[in-house]
């Protein structure tokens, strides 16, 4: 950690290096990794994200941890184990931009990386480091070519009582089954086991469940656009026969303009005539810009799509 008297400086952090030398010691003395997580697990030791929570009191952070009770397990028991700084070497430049402004960086090859030794006080010794590496390099079980494809679900099934992600086997009948109680003895409640057919069966059901859904709500979008489109239709039609009637008066406007022209009317009743026709006209034309108003207000206006389907379509 940071030193309280000069930021740019680390020290060793007590407490936390007590746990990384037992990780070390127990997995030289030949314990697995699964054993070592689930000993952290029994002690009641927090794993590391919980404990730097505490240390810089996020209660953000915490509280979601209260929900879902972090454990200890292999992979964070193998990131311990391949952390060169526990012995006295910062590592940096571990991952590089491709562009300038990039928000993911790109990791780089470990002969890459680049290493000042000797920059704070050691936890772990460069030969028992080394000793580790060389015995996780050697482990058939981490080195044995993988025989089967991972199954479709992994990392997608969650357990309904502790909420951790569901681990899968292939060994026996290949089956699903919660990790957290084994890596945890204090937990009863999750030893649940369910085999991959009844897990594919379960989940193509409720799939087709939300497929039929989706599919009557498209069914539903489409009817109300259907509707939409003969409405508007309608309106349109409506527009189109008040210009007309419009043209019709106007083209009478005309006509009596001509009689008087002509002498086939009198003045005054040319002008009455005018004033009355004019009147319709102004009465016409406000409506009709009151239809071709709400004519384009429902052109513009579209039926939105059922949120579930907008999800599917997204996803």
């Amino acid at each position: 950690m940071k030193s309280p008297e000069d930021k740019h400086k680390l020290v060793v952090d007590e407490f936390a290096s007590q746990i990384v030398k037992r990780i070390f010691k127990e997995f030289l003395s030949g314990k697995s990794m699964y054993k070592i997580a689930e000993g952290l697990n029994r002690d009641g030791i927090d794993t590391p994200g919980v404990y730097i929570a505490m240390q810089v009191g996020s209660e953000k952070q915490l509280a979601r941890y209260r929900e879902k009770k972090p454990l200890w397990n292999n992979v964070a028991i193998g990131r311990i184990l391949g952390n060169e700084q526990y012995t006295g070497t910062m590592i940096y430049s571990r991952f590089k931009n491709e562009n300038v402004g990039d928000k993911h960086a790109k990791a780089l090859p470990e002969d890459e990386w680049k290493r000042v030794e000797n920059c704070h006080e050691a936890i772990i010794s460069k030969e028992d480091f080394e000793k580790v590496a060389a015995m996780r390099k050697g482990n058939t079980c981490a080195s044995v070519k993988r025989k089967h494809e991972t199954h479709c679900l992994t990392g997608k099934m969650i357990c309904g009582n502790c909420g951790h992600r569901l681990s899968h086997t292939y060994a026996g009948r290949p089956k699903y089954y919660c990790a957290n109680h084994y890596l945890d003895k204090t937990d009863e409640k999750c030893n649940i086991s369910v085999l991959d057919a009844d897990m594919e069966s379960i989940v193509k059901k409720a799939l087709q469940m939300m497929i039929d859904v989706l599919v009557d709500s498209r069914n539903v979008v489409d009817m109300q656009r259907e509707k939409q489109a003969e409405r508007l239709k309608q309106a349109e039609k409506h527009l189109s026969d008040m210009e007309h009637s419009r043209e019709l008066i106007e083209m009478d406007l005309r006509e009596a303009y001509e009689s008087y022209k002509q002498e086939m009317t009198d003045k005054e009743t040319y002008l009455e005539q005018r004033k009355t026709y004019e009147q319709m006209l102004a009465s016409l034309q406000e409506n009709i810009e009151k239809q071709r108003a709400a004519v384009t207000k429902m052109a513009d206006v579209d039926v939105p799509e059922a949120a579930a389907w907008r999800c599917w379509k997204e996803s």
